[in-house]
């Protein structure tokens, strides 16, 4: 899994729109849109339970910081899913999501360790860890692209593709799957 988070926050604003036939009458769901730094297009589109709609609300308080989560495609002519979620500290999840604090310096796991013990990033990186809030990032839309653009660098790839659905220059992924075939 290949996780790409974007430096600078973003002003995000959630809105529900129209289902647009994409769901039944009596679906549990709800379709929402994402607007990023007050751009009129849409950068993500999402089908919600409302659950997830009540804790977006409640963190989606000012600028947010969002990232991106997709496992790279063997093929590079595959289009990518990625799912797209926003950053936040542990203490900040709202009541009830938050695991309770580990009070006690736990155990690193066997793969965060050498074969004699040792941490495999070393002292420093564990005092800088000490020095950094705990952050989960919360999923929230997916993400595809049908056609990449840097084949070479996945990672860029998916900065690209994070920064082009910022800027509202994205379609929702069954559009874009009919131009496709269609050949347009």
């Amino acid at each position: 899994m290949h996780v790409y988070l974007r430096d600078e926050p973003v002003d995000l604003e959630m809105r529900e729109v129209e289902p647009e036939g994409l769901l039944a009458d009596d679906a549990a769901l709800i379709p929402v849109a994402f607007f990023a730094d007050g751009n009129e297009s849409p950068s993500f589109r999402a089908f919600l339970p409302p659950e997830t709609i009540v804790i977006l609300h409640q963190v989606i308080r000012g600028p947010v910081k969002l990232g991106l989560m997709a496992e790279e495609p063997e093929d590079p002519a595959q289009e990518i899913q990625a799912m797209v979620g926003l950053t936040i500290p542990i203490e900040a999840l709202p009541p009830g999501m938050a695991a309770e604090a580990e009070e006690a310096e736990h155990e690193p796991e066997p793969w965060q360790t050498g074969p004699t013990g040792e941490s495999w990033r070393g002292d420093e990186a564990d005092e800088d860890d000490d020095e950094r809030p705990r952050t989960v990032m919360l999923a929230f839309a997916p993400l595809v692209r049908i056609k990449r653009r840097h084949p070479a660098d996945f990672s860029e790839e998916l900065a690209d593709l994070l920064e082009s659905a910022l800027s509202g220059a994205t379609k929702p992924s069954l559009e874009a799957r009919v131009e496709r075939m269609l050949g347009l």
